[in-house]
């Protein structure tokens, strides 16, 4: 790893993403949401930085740790589609981590996701539903390809049914 010091600041970002998600799970999300916001525009402006100095991450350049969290900050940057677009391209993300930014840059579209890995609440809004995939028919094969669990167990899972395992 050519670059300790980068994977540190990348994996302090990340546990500030974690920590200020976690407020969110409270009844009043009006102030939380702001700090969820407000984070994840800091945070895009570290990650352009870092892209504009050091080029796109690479798990030889900072780690596979800090790589899988660097994924992480990209996934939340929901408003930069272009930035998730260029990330999914460029970054050495492992297999699975691609399919869940694939999945989140075609829900950001306004597309069918693929591999069933992004969620939106039912419209009762106390369950979480697969955001709508291609090809539902196909979905547990593409899953099983990537290495990714049953649908139905990943549903669960999400709904806090079950616990999530790693």
């Amino acid at each position: 790893m050519k670059h300790q010091k980068l994977a540190r600041q990348i994996e302090q970002m990340a546990l500030v993403d974690q920590e200020v998600r976690g407020l969110t799970r409270s009844k009043t999300r009006s102030i939380e949401n702001f700090l969820v916001y407000t984070t994840d525009g800091t945070h895009n402006q570290y990650i352009r930085n870092i892209i504009t100095t050091y080029g796109y991450p690479t798990q030889n350049l900072i780690g596979k740790r800090a790589m899988k969290k660097f994924w992480l900050l990209v996934q939340h940057q929901d408003f930069d589609i272009d930035l998730q677009e260029s990330c999914l391209k460029e970054c050495d993300f492992e297999a699975s981590e691609r399919v869940h930014l694939t999945d989140r840059v075609l829900v950001n579209k306004g597309r069918k996701q693929i591999y069933g890995t992004q969620f939106m609440r039912s419209s009762n809004s106390t369950i979480l539903i697969p955001a709508p995939i291609e090809s539902p028919s196909g979905v547990e094969r593409r899953r099983k390809s990537v290495g990714l669990k049953s649908l139905k167990i990943y549903t669960q899972e999400m709904n806090g049914v079950l616990p999530k395992k790693k």
